[in-house]
């Protein structure tokens, strides 16, 4: 195969990628986020005084996160729809965040999410957010 006949077929499998990820049936916070978000997140922010006043617990955290400007750092919304490079979560669960540390945290320190859920909360940021 030659390099012009590898790159078209990179580009049509990359095509057909993008196109399946558009098709795929839209995420809903509520559905598909939130489970991830009170499994890993609630013990620390949820309850009757929740860590840095943000409530993840069931049933409160779409409210307390899409549009809300985050506190460590004020001028990112910390669920930017359809811009997860540019929402404050996605920089945190991600371990990216150059303020503040990666989530969810431990005894032992920062934990990374599995990829698995990392590509749900990422897609549903990227399909705008939706509850």
């Amino acid at each position: 195969m030659t390099r012009t006949e590898l790159t078209l077929v990179v580009l049509l499998v990359a095509s057909v990628l993008a196109m399946a990820a558009r098709a795929q049936a839209p995420l809903s916070y509520a559905k598909d986020v939130e489970p991830i978000i009170v499994k890993a997140c609630s013990e620390c922010h949820g309850g009757d005084s929740p860590k840095k006043g943000l409530d993840l617990s069931g049933g409160k955290g779409f409210e307390h996160l899409v549009g809300v400007k985050g506190q460590e750092v004020p001028e990112m919304l910390l669920v930017k729809a359809g811009d997860p490079a540019g929402s404050y979560l996605w920089l945190k669960v991600t371990h990216t965040a150059t303020q503040g540390k990666g989530m969810p945290r431990t005894l032992f320190g920062a934990k990374k999410l599995p990829q698995t859920e990392l590509d749900v909360i990422q897609n549903w940021i990227i399909q705008g957010a939706n509850p």
